[in-house]
């Protein structure tokens, strides 16, 4: 009976022996944990965030220079068409036939008969070099507001470079009553030249 006791006695006590083991490594195990979850401070990582998203906000004021920056360029635009108004002002002034004033009929047809001659022999001159010279001439006067011919300009199909400056040249000299209605005026005056032509 003793030997028969021994074995029974003996598996027993040391199954229990390690239930004791496993059962204290167990709680070892547990309290290790329990001590890692208590010693992780969550505040500090949830400061950093904090942080990060505060840091976050001042990187989105930074980027109202950009919004300003881009007002800016937006403002240099309208300084280009300042700068092109004196152009077309200048324009203008470059123009030197526009004008506004009239002249009365009769008074020009009185300046343009009383030089007729004059005009013809511009002509008759050329005529002597080239017989069959003939064509339209039409002579664009500006009159100032003094009534001096302040510009003049020749065309037409006669086409000859000696007669156009010789009328150009006499017409510059005419004088009209000053005009109406404006500073200045502009008047066109055809002429028609052949060699049997008194005109």
């Amino acid at each position: 009976m003793p030997d028969h006791a021994k074995p029974q006695g003996g598996q027993p006590h040391s199954g229990g022996n390690l239930k004791y083991v496993l059962g204290g490594v167990l709680l070892l195990g547990g309290a290790v944990g329990l001590w890692f979850l208590l010693q992780t401070p969550p505040a500090p990582a949830a400061a950093p965030v904090a942080a990060k998203s505060k840091d976050a906000e001042r990187v989105n004021p930074m980027a109202q220079p950009d919004l300003i920056l881009e007002d800016q360029k937006d403002a240099g635009h309208p300084q280009q068409p300042e700068a092109e108004k004196p152009k077309h002002v200048h324009h203008e002034v470059r123009d030197q036939w526009d004008c506004q004033g009239d002249l009365a009929r009769a008074a020009l047809q009185t300046v343009i008969d009383s030089n007729r001659t004059q005009i013809r022999n511009c002509y008759e001159r050329r005529l002597k070099v080239n017989n069959v010279l003939q064509g339209d001439l039409t002579l664009k006067l500006k009159v100032a507001s003094n009534g001096q011919t302040s510009a003049a300009a020749v065309s037409g199909s006669l086409r000859d470079n000696e007669v156009f400056g010789c009328v150009r040249s006499i017409a510059q000299k005419w004088t009209f009553p000053p005009p109406t209605g404006g500073d200045c005026a502009v008047v066109q005056v055809p002429f028609q030249f052949s060699p049997k032509s008194g005109k």
